[in-house]
């Protein structure tokens, strides 16, 4: 059986980014060699060719660091070449008015375009079974 190729993209080094993606992703490279090859990108290049050699691609906030629209165009190329996608989630999308953001958040529609993330990617991973139960529950989800 050949190795499972996992590119895992970290959405920062220090916060989310690195107890989300970063350390397990290193983990599971570091204690599953024998099964598993994992690379590690801050920074993906938006072209086809960075993908090829993945079967798998993590998120947690972004594929590209460019404009929610070529994400999107980007996790549907890579299901159409069958690379799964998986995007982590740590807190609920949607804020209401006493959260210090939440007019940046609605301005930028920031829950749409998770929403639209979670219901587009192969599998989705949380924090908790509970989040997990509240994001199958919202979003209609029924698997995965």
């Amino acid at each position: 059986m050949s190795k499972i190729r996992i590119l895992a993209i970290p959405s920062d080094q220090h916060g989310v980014g690195k107890f989300r993606i970063l350390d397990p992703y290193e983990y599971l490279a570091e204690n599953h060699s024998d099964d598993l090859h994992v690379d590690i990108s801050f920074n993906v290049e938006n072209n086809d060719d960075a993908f090829l050699n993945y079967d798998v691609v993590v998120l947690h906030s972004f594929i590209h660091q460019l404009p929610h629209e070529d994400n999107i165009k980007r996790i549907n190329w890579l299901k159409s070449k069958g690379i799964k996608v998986i995007m982590d989630i740590d807190d609920m999308w949607a804020v209401d008015q006493r959260h210090p953001m939440y007019e940046q958040i609605k301005a930028t529609k920031l829950p749409e375009k998770k929403v639209q993330m979670l219901r587009l990617v192969d599998y989705v991973t949380c924090t908790t079974e509970y989040f997990a139960n509240v994001i199958k529950e919202r979003l209609g989800l029924t698997k995965n």
